[in-house]
Formats: structure tokens, sequence, C-alpha cells
């Protein structure tokens, strides 16, 4: 049976500076860590969960809370923190709150009573959600990935502003005059932050920036919707339309070809998160780095500061067949159900 000895003789160091790096104390090189991470795997290092708790206090558990997991932005977030948790031995129980803050409110205390060493949440409502997040923020080490709903804690995300902006320069490299931005009505901040800077980047770069559409989901259907809404409007029709996510843009590629219209010749449509899906119809959308989110959540999880860090990494837009140079043939998306 490897023990921790034979971690720190691999790794020539000593046993207190494999405990250190395993239990993410201070004190230690980021080299250091590596290596020791490193020769953990390679041994197949397994740390008694029962004595490593008596020593520190700790359960070698991490909860994460996740208000959608069929959210396509998710899984490979969840799939980044999985993986770097377990080259160090650390275990991590996932819940999904179902978009509803009181389910929300409960799995927070649930992972609470499991005693869980920290918690990687990513809010359901940035106000509907601050109360349960403030109640428990100082019992345990809290970080919050994509959305904020409290201040003074962790949180990881990427560059809204960024991420935009290069969808609007990309229209507007392509003849684009006129875009309308579609959302939600309120309660997620990383969507807030995307029709900010829609907005601002549009005024940058001469573009009209019609009234956005707000709609109450996030989902296909509301998508749709929102498509119809801009349809029927009675006013000139945007020759871009940009989405606050994937979903809502493939409910908006399929209501246009249901209304006959083609994209991108008669509409241009982008999304945002570049889900896997994206790539198949061919959705022109912004890429954010999911695994890397979740990974960074995890060094910052492991590697506790007294004063609270925001981490940003970049998005990168992908330009595909839903926008202009127009594709050889037109993007469609069959009937959704539901709609």
């Amino acid at each position: 049976m490897v023990t921790i000895r034979d971690v720190a003789a691999a790794a020539g160091v000593s046993v207190s500076t494999v405990s250190r790096v395993l239990s993410g104390q201070y004190g230690v090189s980021e080299a250091t860590k590596r290596e020791v991470e490193r020769v953990s795997r390679r041994l197949n290092y397994r740390p008694s969960a029962a004595a490593a708790s008596l020593r520190t206090r700790s359960t070698g558990v991490v909860g994460m809370l996740v208000p959608e997991i069929t959210n396509p932005y998710f899984p490979a977030v969840v799939q980044g923190v999985e993986q770097e948790f377990a080259g160090v031995g650390v275990d991590l129980i996932l819940c999904d709150s179902g978009n509803d803050v009181d389910a929300e409110a409960h799995r927070l205390e649930t992972l609470l009573r499991r005693r869980v060493d920290a918690l990687i949440i990513c809010p359901v409502d940035t106000e509907r959600s601050a109360a349960a997040l403030r109640s428990i923020a100082g019992q345990v080490p809290l970080l919050q990935i994509d959305r904020h709903a409290v201040d003074n804690v962790d949180f990881v995300g990427v560059d809204e502003s960024s991420g935009i902006a290069q969808v609007v320069v990309h229209l507007a490299a392509n003849g684009i005059t006129s875009a309308a931005f579609v959302g939600i009505a309120a309660g997620i901040s990383s969507i807030a932050e995307r029709a900010q800077a829609f907005t601002a980047a549009c005024q940058a770069h001469g573009i009209a920036a019609l009234p956005a559409v707000t709609v109450t989901d996030t989902d296909v259907a509301a998508g749709r919707q929102a498509a119809r809404e801009l349809l029927s409007a009675g006013t000139p029709r945007p020759q871009a339309i940009v989405c606050a996510n994937d979903l809502l843009a493939f409910g908006v590629v399929a209501e246009l070809t249901a209304a006959g219209l083609r994209c991108p010749q008669d509409v241009a449509v982008t999304g945002y998160d570049d889900s896997p899906a994206a790539e198949l119809i061919g959705l022109s959308s912004v890429r954010q780095p999911l695994s890397d989110i979740g990974r960074e959540a995890v060094r910052l999880v492991r590697n506790q500061s007294p004063s609270p860090r925001s981490v940003r990494l970049a998005p990168q837009f992908i330009a595909r067949a839903t926008t202009p140079p127009a594709a050889s043939s037109p993007t469609t998306i069959p009937p959704v159900a539901g709609s």
C-alpha cells in the first residue's frame, strides 16, 4: 500500500510538504505542488479519509451546486472540476437546484450538513439567491461561477464584454448595420453583462442597436417566442439577432426558418457558449473555456485567500454558417416541440 512517505520520497520533498499540498494549505510553490500532485497520481496514492479528517478537520469532500445540469454550459465545467479534484483525492458532491431558489437553499443546507470543505455554486438568481449565500459565506469557503449573487467571495467566469464585442466586430465587418439582442428579463448577472456589452459595442462600431427582446427563460422555446416578437413588431427587421446563449439562438433560427427566412442571408444569428450542438448545426457562437473555468475554480478553492478574487477567462467568437459571409446553403433547424 502506497503511503505518504512513498510520495514524499518519490517527489523529493518532506512528508509535511506532501501533506500541505494535498490539504490545500499555504506555503508551497506552484512547481512543488505540481510535482507532488503528479507523483500522487502516478503512485495512485489515496490518503486515509478518516485520518485526514481527524488531523485537518477536513472531510476531503467539496460540494457543487448548479441551477440546471441539462444546460449545455454545465457538464464541461463539472468535468473540469472533477478532473482536478480526482488528481488530489478530493470527492465532489454535485447537486442540481432545478432553477428554483428554494430548492437551492435546501441543497446548500444539505451540503453543509455533509460537512463539505468548500462550496462551488452557480446561483439561480442574482438577487433572490443572495440571502442563502450570505448566510453560509462565513461557514465554509464559497466560490461562484458564471453568475454573481454576493460580493466578497471568489468568482470565476469569462470576460463577457470581450465575447460580445467580438460578435459585434464580426457583424460590422460583414456589413451588418442593425441588430437586436435577445436575453432574459432579470436574474442572471452574466446575461445582464452581455446585454450591456452589446449596446456599448454596437455604439462603438456603428451598428444600430434595436430594442432588446427579453424573455422569461433561456431555452429553445423562449428563443422561438423572441423571434416571433421581433417578426411581428411592425418595425424593420434586424439584420442580425444576437442571443444571450445557444439555446435561445437555436429557437430563433428555428422560428426564422418556419417563417420562410434564410439564415444568414435574411437574418444573421449568433449564440453564446459554443455548445456541442452549435458546431453540428453551424451556429456562430462565443466559445467559453468551460473546462478551464472548472479547473480555475478548483485552483482557487484549494488555495484559499483572505481577500476575494475574481478571475475572468478569455472567450472566443467562432464564426460559422449563421453569420455572413453566407454559407453555400442556409442554416435551418427542424421544428422544435413545445413552440
